[in-house]
């Protein structure tokens, strides 16, 4: 059983390394590993899981996130936050603003942060390297946390928690991620001070436009509202608020509906039970319990090292070791992902930072990237070491 999923997972990374579409390639595996276990049994597994209650709110919750994503991007409201924060301390311009873009998650997002920041990184008089880091990391420290990426929607529903358990357990990752950055960071952030003092003078109005986000984290965390109707609300304020035009409207529909996500979501539900009903996860669990800890670290960055996708460890590791992942092995198993993620030389976000700032990839990771990534994993240590690594 264990050599057969194995087997289905090799087969699936060496399709989507051919550029296979990770939807496709996915679905390949779940067949491989399913056929020879479950057969026609595996009716009823579909049947029970597309009908469910837990697809249905994920599906409507990534639908939604992504709508309103386009809806902020498309209207050019991000583009007055970005004005605003110009107006700071140019060195607070520098990481919050392609951290505030990282709020809206979109496929190679970090493109569309780098040509925003551009021109301050420019009159600035960074490198390459440098730009490319600093655009690249702190658009993504939101990842493990945030309620509209992909990879927490489909944790809560593959572990069946809620987003303030997995907000909980993840919230060193976050931190430690912003300290890591700023830290291997801070020789180019002082440089930034020096050569922009007066950049812009202050005008702090325009942040106001900021509140959509504020609303989801009030609704989600404080009012404990379902993400599906925290968004439905924030979208009918947004729209009521800006009017965007029918034309704006039509195109964040379309964008959100991405049938690449949307299958990969129905996959990752359905392995995760096929995995269950077939007793692999309990068999994973005993052949790791010696180690546990380094498996549910290790299995979900190499499973996302070696494709890019930030919601790969969750789609495909977190079935097979959901019996595992409890109190902080969660963060683990998150970090795990992260790290890779943001390793990964094939993620779509590093590749056209690098390409816009026309870097050498070679200088961001011996320079930054690699440090970064083990001072966050060393912080997230101390941090779980600190709480005596007991979560409830």
């Amino acid at each position: 059983m264990l050599i057969v999923f194995i087997f289905s997972i090799v087969a699936a990374f060496t399709l989507i390394a051919r550029k296979l579409n990770i939807a496709i390639a996915l679905g390949l595996a779940l067949l491989i590993y399913t056929i020879p276990f479950l057969r026609l049994d595996i009716i009823r597994i579909l049947v029970e899981v597309l009908f469910s209650k837990t697809l249905l709110q994920t599906i409507t919750s990534l639908v939604l996130a992504m709508f309103l994503a386009d809806l902020y991007r498309l209207t050019h409201v991000a583009d007055k936050v970005v004005s605003s924060l110009e107006s700071l301390n140019p060195r607070v311009a520098a990481i919050s603003i392609p951290a505030i873009i990282g709020l809206l998650p979109m496929p190679a997002g970090a493109y569309i942060s780098a040509s925003v920041i551009n021109p301050l990184y420019t009159k600035c008089r960074l490198d390459p390297h440098e730009k490319t880091f600093l655009n690249y990391w702190f658009r993504h420290i939101w990842v493990t946390i945030w309620p509209l990426y992909q990879s927490v929607i489909l944790a809560s529903a593959i572990l069946n928690t809620s987003f303030n358990t997995i907000i909980f357990h993840n919230w060193p990752i976050f931190v430690a991620a912003i300290v890591g950055g700023a830290i291997t960071s801070r020789s180019i952030l002082y440089r930034i001070n020096s050569n922009c003092i007066g950049y812009r003078d202050k005008c702090l109005r325009d942040l106001m436009h900021l509140w959509p986000f504020i609303a989801i984290v009030v609704m989600v965390m404080v009012l404990k509202l379902p993400l599906p109707l925290t968004l439905a609300i924030t979208i009918i304020l947004f729209i009521a608020v800006y009017r965007p035009s029918i034309n704006i409207i039509r195109d964040s529909v379309r964008y959100s509906f991405d049938i690449t996500i949307i299958v990969l979501v129905i996959e990752s539900l359905i392995f995760s039970r096929v995995i269950i009903d077939t007793g692999l996860s309990y068999q994973l669990a005993e052949y790791l319990v010696s180690y546990v800890d380094i498996s549910v670290f290790m299995i979900p960055l190499l499973m996302v090292i070696t494709t890019g996708f930030e919601f790969t460890f969750v789609a495909i590791a977190f079935p097979s070791l959901q019996p595992l992942l409890n109190s902080y092995r969660v963060t683990l198993a998150f970090m795990g992902g992260y790290i890779g993620a943001m390793l990964s030389p094939v993620h779509a976000c590093l590749i056209l930072s690098a390409k816009f700032f026309k870097s050498n990839l070679k200088d961001v990771y011996s320079r930054y990237l690699i440090l970064t990534a083990i001072l966050t994993i060393l912080i997230v240590i101390a941090i779980l070491i600190a709480n005596n690594i007991v979560y409830s």
